[in-house]
């Protein structure tokens, strides 16, 4: 079993890298390390971290960016040689921009905008929106030779981290677990956030100030408390929510958590 931060590989071009598993489940199984890791955006790994690929074996890579994101930073890794790269693209409004069409906005909605709120509608339309990519994700992750897989975004963060989340609750790792680990994000996250500040604040003509760009920064408690919540309220549980709302098979549910418990 792993504890919350312990990740033992590491890459030269990744900061938000690490595999989603190795925690004990509330039946008291264990979800198993090696086959499902979640990532940020592949366009900066060096010719060490390729070889480090090589040896996880990783034989798909589902990229949930947007159709912009993916041509601004298009990653080094594409398939062939054993991998395939599949797009399951989930919507980012705040990743949909070219830089001047966010320089723009940022300019003219500067006093309007709430990021915090624009946030939390960002993981609604995830939970409640989305339901047709959750379940491409999920099936495709159910086949046994679809395994070990990499999931990522642009900076890992939301919605690598509301999948990993989603999946992590699927197979009984306690909501307390989970919340631990999606939060974790904010340690690996924060070197290369400051940096993203800057820029933003610069683009916005220093008219936003640190604390108003701050909730696209980072991740929050209360961004998934807000959807976890309300998938429990209508739905009761993880699984009948994955049945209901994103209409996956029951048998790929129940083949899924049998390759990923042990």
């Amino acid at each position: 079993m792993r504890t919350i931060g312990e990740n033992s590989v590491q890459f030269d071009g990744l900061y938000n890298f690490r595999d989603i598993g190795g925690f004990k489940t509330n039946e008291g199984r264990v979800m198993k390390k090696g086959i499902l890791f979640r990532s940020d955006e592949l366009s900066k790994l060096s010719q060490n971290d390729m070889e480090v690929f090589n040896q996880l074996k990783i034989k798909i890579i589902c990229d949930l960016r947007t159709e912009q994101e993916q041509k601004s930073k298009p990653s080094k890794l594409k398939s062939g040689q054993g991998i395939q790269v599949v797009n399951i693209s989930i919507q980012d409004r705040s990743q949909e921009f070219t830089h001047f069409e966010f320089f723009k906005f940022l300019v003219s909605k500067s006093n309007s905008i709430n990021f915090e709120h624009l946030m939390k509608d960002m993981y609604h339309s995830m939970a409640f929106i989305n339901n047709s990519k959750i379940n491409e994700i999920i099936t495709l992750f159910s086949f046994q030779n679809n395994l070990p897989a990499l999931i990522h975004c642009t900076g890992g963060k939301d919605r690598t981290g509301f999948i990993s989340a989603i999946i992590q609750l699927l197979v009984g790792v306690p909501y307390n677990t989970v919340m631990e680990e999606y939060l974790f994000s904010n340690d690996l996250i924060e070197p290369k956030m400051k940096k993203v500040e800057k820029m933003i604040k610069w683009m916005s003509l220093f008219q936003l100030s640190s604390e108003r760009v701050k909730p696209i920064l980072e991740v929050r408690r209360e961004y998934l408390d807000d959807v976890y919540n309300e998938i429990i309220m209508q739905y009761g549980d993880i699984e009948t929510y994955l049945c209901k709302a994103c209409k996956i098979q029951q048998k790929s549910l129940i083949d899924f958590k049998n390759l990923l418990l042990e």
